[in-house]
């Protein structure tokens, strides 16, 4: 991952090129081809990124903002164990987000 981390967190597109060039020269790009291919093959939709600053770009590429509120529902649910009906589970789950949002 730290090979990695160099292509992705480039100031832009032509460092990320220079690095994932790098990357391909270097131990791992010899021991695993397949990583520079795929790189090289999504090259279009991974160019466009470098666009967003570095703090933006960290947002991104991360799933942390959606896996958060995820675990916040099902935490939620779970310790419920069941519900009435929908409209309580629909409340509840409203509830958690509402709370989530102002955090």
């Amino acid at each position: 991952m730290p090979a990695l981390r160099a292509i992705y967190r480039a100031k832009d597109a032509e460092a990320g090129r220079k690095a994932l060039e790098d990357f391909e020269a270097g131990y791992w790009g010899q021991r695993y081809p397949a990583i520079t291919q795929s790189w090289r093959r999504n090259r279009d939709h991974v160019v466009p990124f470098f666009a967003f600053p570095e703090s933006v770009r960290r947002i991104i590429y991360t799933t942390n903002q959606i896996e958060t509120p995820n675990s916040k529902l099902r935490r939620a649910v779970r310790t419920r164990g069941h519900f009435l009906n929908d409209d309580a589970a629909m409340k509840l789950l409203y509830l958690v987000l509402n709370h989530a949002a102002e955090e």
